[in-house]
């Protein structure tokens, strides 16, 4: 099974948490980009992973422990690709900040927007 396959099938337990995580993630770094520490920070049940250059962008992933190992593989194999919904949150530096919640499915995330 490809990758892709893989994150399709994923089921995220307690969407609702990482629905909220997303809405506060995007707040947070909306207005506050010195906020873009590069690297892994353990936040508990999730990591939160902002990268510097996907894409040519900023992305700043929400990733929940239960599928950190499908995003790890995803991040090597697919070092040039998004890895799941995301939105831009304005643009530093020149590039696009993206925020992302790895494997909670786009109508979940985009709702929460609303």
């Amino acid at each position: 099974m490809n990758i892709w396959n893989k994150l399709s099938q994923v089921n995220v337990d307690d969407k609702e948490t990482f629905k909220e995580l997303f809405v506060e993630t995007v707040k947070k770094f909306r207005n506050n980009f010195s906020l873009l520490d590069f690297g892994e920070i353990d936040k508990g049940i999730y990591y939160l992973v902002i990268e510097e250059n996907r894409m040519n962008s900023y992305f700043v992933h929400i990733v929940p422990k239960q599928v950190y190992p499908l995003f790890k593989e995803m991040q090597q194999k697919a070092p040039n690709e998004v890895l799941g919904f995301s939105v831009m949150i304005g643009k530093h530096k020149n590039k696009e900040v993206r925020v992302s919640c790895f494997g909670i499915d786009c109508s979940t995330l985009g709702k929460a927007l609303l």
